[in-house]
């Protein structure tokens, strides 16, 4: 099996989509180092999944900060890159909030109805992983929120 690897900064150097479609091929790994990178472009991390999705191939990323890896708990729920955290744990209970990425590097977060009273909002981790990403835009959908409390405002 063939392990190629690329720093972060390799694939923010051109199309990095192309260049990991190029890349993953069957039985083989790549490998992303991120030493270095306290937060992940967003549009490179949506490459990075859309290629894994595409081939079933495997991308592995490693030296992720501490915010990378909490922003990859909420942006990689499919869990299709794989990282080098032991505690890497699978989400507990559902968010109140869903999390897409673009290729264009836009992070949408759309509210869930009820997230003014969820006791999710509390905890760091729902909040702080947005400190991991590097975004564009960052938009955010109240379209189900009816009320607009100081809990969520917060947040």
């Amino acid at each position: 099996m063939a392990t190629t690897t690329l720093t972060l900064a390799d694939l923010g150097n051109g199309d990095s989509r192309a260049r990991l479609s190029g890349l993953m091929l069957p039985h083989s790994t790549v490998v992303v180092a991120c030493d270095g990178s306290v937060r992940l472009p967003v549009g490179i991390l949506a490459a990075m999944q859309e290629a894994a999705a595409a081939t079933n191939g495997f991308l592995r990323l490693e030296g992720l900060s501490a915010a990378a890896r909490l922003a990859l708990q909420v942006v990689d729920p499919d869990r299709r890159l794989a990282v080098d955290d032991p505690v890497r744990l699978p989400p507990t209970g559902e968010r109140p909030f869903q999390v897409a990425i673009g290729l264009d590097g836009s992070v949408k977060i759309r509210l869930l109805k009820g997230i003014g009273q969820h006791a999710h909002l509390n905890e760091g981790s729902s909040y702080e992983w947005i400190r991991g990403l590097d975004a564009n835009v960052v938009e955010i959908d109240l379209a189900l929120i009816e009320h607009l409390n100081s809990l969520l405002v917060a947040w």
